[in-house]
């Protein structure tokens, strides 16, 4: 319970943050935006006269597989300790715990 605490109370804390030092085009795992904020924003810069011609779609897949945790421990303003233990804890599945290997905890597909 103390755990869950102490993330609630850094996740209240660096969002403020996150959301002032975020890109304004940025709509993926942002809180209050969605795909259709996405959506109108891609209608509203796409519907002008002189707006681009082509629209470029990459796939990030293993994006999180490679974020490089010593960018992130430089970067995030937070308790570098904190923010390092939560970057090596890994995931438990179905009562098994993995370890993170690189980039960020999470479930591998």
């Amino acid at each position: 319970m103390y755990d869950r605490g102490m993330q609630a109370l850094y996740k209240l804390t660096l969002s403020p943050i996150a959301e002032t030092l975020a890109d304004r085009n940025s709509y993926g795992f942002r809180e209050g935006r969605c795909c259709a904020d996405a959506i109108a924003a891609a209608f509203n810069a796409l519907s002008k006269p002189n707006s681009a011609t082509w629209v470029l779609e990459g796939d990030i897949m293993g994006c999180y597989d490679n974020v490089s945790k010593e960018w992130m421990l430089n970067r995030i303003p937070m308790d570098r300790d904190v923010l390092r233990k939560w970057l090596e804890a890994g995931y438990i599945e179905n009562g098994k715990w993995y370890p993170s290997r690189k980039g960020t905890p999470h479930k591998a597909e």
